[in-house]
């Protein structure tokens, strides 16, 4: 069994990933806050702070792979907190992971680093970042920080732009832009194995939505690089729901 570290464990992209997949992998689930009776007793748990450096190196050690998750999440707030926490705490669990020889780095990146593009246009990997608040800038730093240690160090590393990530039973309203960009549960969690998975990748930038009628962003490489198969289409799914 792979051994994984996911940060932010107790989020909602996370916490997912880890009651479908905790038979697949040996997990480690840290996080700033944590809860009783969230998972199996088959996952360790570990209450972490990724502001403290040394603390991050003792959860890297004799990891595979970090799933990197945690960070405030807010792309309406102007905050100088927002750069200050993601910037560090993604800094200091990607220098532990090199330190500790990691085999592979994910992190969670956003679409929000390309929001500033028209929603017209669809995206690809290959376009230059183009953020809109903040919270987009701290994950185009996170792209650029794993680029920087998978092209000078000895770890592989995928930053994943995750869209509009939505349970279907927890839908409310989207908007024409979030449909464009909505990302399945499930989706995600085959993508993340894929990423998991797949070998000889030194460093990828992915887009992470579902199979939608129309896409905010283009998924040809997630397809051709870690066998990306999408199922759900937001427009056909949330327009069934509102029937």
């Amino acid at each position: 069994m792979k051994k994984l570290l996911i940060t932010g464990g107790f989020g909602k992209i996370a916490r997912y990933f880890i009651q479908n997949h905790h038979h697949q992998y040996q997990i480690i689930a840290a996080d700033i806050v944590v809860k009783e009776g969230v998972f199996p007793n088959v996952v360790q748990v570990e209450e972490a702070d990724l502001r403290d450096a040394k603390r991050c190196l003792e959860l890297c050690e004799g990891v595979d792979t970090v799933v990197h998750f945690a960070g405030m999440v807010d792309p309406v707030s102007e905050s100088d907190e927002i750069l200050e926490v993601n910037i560090k705490t993604t800094q200091n669990i990607f220098k532990a992971a090199v330190a500790k020889n990691c085999h592979r780095l994910i992190f969670a990146s956003s679409a929000q680093t390309i929001e500033s593009y028209h929603t017209d246009i669809q995206v690809h990997k290959d376009m230059l970042v183009k953020p809109k608040n903040l919270y987009g800038v701290s994950k185009c730093f996170g792209e650029a920080l794993a680029a920087y240690y998978a092209n000078n160090k000895t770890i592989s590393a995928i930053s994943l732009r995750i869209g509009a990530y939505e349970f279907p039973n927890d839908f409310t309203e989207m908007n024409a832009r979030d449909l464009s960009a909505y990302l399945h549960p499930d989706d995600f969690n085959q993508l993340l194995v894929g990423c998991i998975e797949t070998e000889g990748i030194k460093y990828e930038v992915l887009n992470a939505i579902s199979d939608n009628r129309y896409k905010r962003l283009d998924i040809t490489e997630a397809i051709e690089k870690v066998g990306y198969q999408p199922k759900a289409d937001a427009f056909e799914l949330f327009a069934l729901k509102r029937e």
